[in-house]
């Protein structure tokens, strides 16, 4: 089950800790610790599945010198070695390490393949050196990542605090007149900017690989499950907590019992009403099996009789509805395992689908005919079935989908759509499930972009809410869980606002629960390219 684990917390000699041990450690790999003038060996540690040591882009010459030539082992021993030599204060901190769970549903590659995303556009781009190792304990894939306090400079290293450059391009001072600074690394709205980026790219790569399970960021609280939050525990620990690992780093016995009566709670709740697995499982995916019900339940649930005992009561609650049998693959010989969602999924798509249907009726949001000529003048180069994509999505109506493969040149089409929405006084907002999506759609379209996440954030801060003058563009529609977009649906609904639902034909999954584009296209028609490109 994919997990939103994301914890960060400082290294450095005020809590006993070495970046060099601490990094030899998680490396598996023996180095010299010149702070002690002695080797560490940690060689015969297991479970290293991948290493990276990387430099931002505009990395100085001495930083690459000081790497250049040098296996992962060698690079990172080099670096936090100067890193520790600089540092001369009692309570100096040198790294600030992320302990991130990697969702169990991707394989190796595919994790790594998704870290290394994660490490180009959270940590390299803010110009912080990324040293990440991926553990593959079973059950438990995680990565440590050590990431830098300060910025790298033509000699050394710069300060850990920069000053704030206020709207006018001048440095920004207090009422005393002194100059106000900020952290170069490590304030709290860039610590949410990259958990929030790390949910979003979880959720791509899972939809790239064609599951529909999703990580949801959202407190238990916000999303309606009667759980509460648990401290994370790691595989492992409970060996650890009794004493502490050679690199100075220990585990307090007291998060061990908060854990335990954490869950011991949720235990309880759940032994009251068992239909709280299915609240948190719907909560992830659409569609499930039974063991997947057994993994949430294993969670909370040791005692073998217990546990076959809600097993039996979740099977059989009416809010459980099987939507496949269990069959045979003739094919194959495989056997095909029986397919479930819940009542209350049903009654959200049911009611999504409803919503779409109205907003597809309504008569407002139309282009007139002269302004669509005069964008279509300065576009000269449009295709046919490129005009004809933005005359349909630009025609009265709450809501619009168009369906076409990468370099079918939809971007480009909703560039000319968005120019025309704004002749006709309406404001333009983009939306996409992964932030390099919502980058692009607002760098080659020119609309103005955000993540699913950060919209509904911002709305709960009562902030950039939709009115009847917004259209909402949201791109790779088809990768958006049902309940994710039957709120967005909602939304435009109830400020009166336009849909634009823009994906891609082999997002158009087959009908069933967790369908949600398919199942709206399928009711409001969609304009489609299939002409690529190149």
């Amino acid at each position: 089950m994919a997990i939103t684990h994301f914890t960060p917390q400082l290294i450095g000699r005020g809590n006993g800790r070495s970046a060099l041990l601490s990094a030899a450690y998680r490396h598996c790999a023996r180095m010299e610790y010149e702070a002690e003038a002695r080797t560490v060996d940690y060689s015969n540690k297991r479970n290293l599945a991948h290493e990276e040591f990387l430099l931002p882009a505009d990395a100085p010459e001495w930083a690459r010198a000081l790497i250049a030539d040098r296996s992962v082992a060698g690079a990172v021993e080099a670096f936090w070695n100067r890193v520790e030599a600089f540092e001369r204060r009692e309570d100096a901190q040198f790294a600030r390490e992320f302990i991130i769970a990697l969702p169990v549903e991707l394989s190796k590659e595919q994790n790594i393949a998704l870290m290394r995303q994660f490490v180009l556009e959270q940590v390299l781009a803010r110009g912080q050196v990324a040293d990440w190792v991926y553990h593959d304990e079973p059950g438990n894939p995680h990565v440590h990542l050590m990431t830098t306090l300060r910025p790298l400079t033509e000699d050394g290293f710069g300060p850990k605090r920069i000053p704030v450059i206020g709207e006018d391009g001048e440095v920004l001072r207090n009422q005393a007149g002194k100059i106000v600074y900020r952290l170069w690394s490590g304030e709290k709205t860039e610590f949410l900017e990259q958990r929030n980026g790390w949910l979003d790219l979880q959720n791509q790569h899972l939809a790239l690989a064609g599951l529909e399970i999703r990580v949801d960021g959202r407190s238990y609280a916000e999303r309606g499950i009667d759980l509460v939050p648990t401290t994370h525990i790691g595989v492992g620990a409970k060996a650890i907590q009794r004493k502490s690992s050679r690199e100075g780093e220990a585990v307090d016995l007291e998060r061990l019992k908060l854990f335990e009566a954490q869950r011991s709670e949720n235990r309880r709740r759940i032994l009251l009403r068992p239909e709280i697995v299915l609240d948190l499982l719907s909560s992830e995916k659409s569609v499930f099996e039974q063991r997947d019900i057994a993994k949430v339940l294993h969670r909370y649930v040791d005692d073998a009789g217990t546990f076959q005992q809600l097993m039996a009561r979740i099977l059989q609650s009416p809010e459980l509805l099987r939507i496949e049998r269990e069959s045979v693959d003739f094919a194959t010989g495989e056997r095909m395992p029986a397919r479930y969602t819940t009542r209350e999924l049903i009654r959200v798509e049911a009611g999504m689908a409803r919503q779409a249907i109205w907003l597809s009726g309504r008569s407002s949001h139309g282009v007139r005919e002269r302004l669509l000529e005069q964008v279509f003048a300065r576009h000269e180069r449009l295709s046919e079935e490129q005009r004809t994509a933005i005359e349909h999505v630009t025609k009265p109506g709450g809501i619009a989908a168009v369906v076409g493969r990468a370099g079918a040149g939809k971007t480009t089409m909703m560039k000319a759509a968005r120019e025309a929405w704004e002749l006709a006084g309406c404001r333009v907002v983009g939306a996409a499930l992964a932030g390099k999506a919502a980058e692009g759609l607002e760098k080659e379209a020119g609309i103005q972009s955000r993540t699913l996440a950060s919209w509904e954030l911002r709305w709960k801060q009562g902030r950039d809410t939709l009115d009847s003058g917004t259209v909402l563009v949201l791109d790779e529609a088809g990768m958006v869980a049902s309940k994710q977009m039957a709120r967005f649906v909602e939304a435009a609904v109830k400020a009166g606002a336009k849909l634009v639902l823009v994906g891609d034909p082999d997002q158009l999954q087959p009908i069933e629960a967790g369908a949600a584009f398919r199942a709206i296209v399928e009711r409001i028609g969609y304009a489609e390219l299939e002409t690529i490109y190149r």
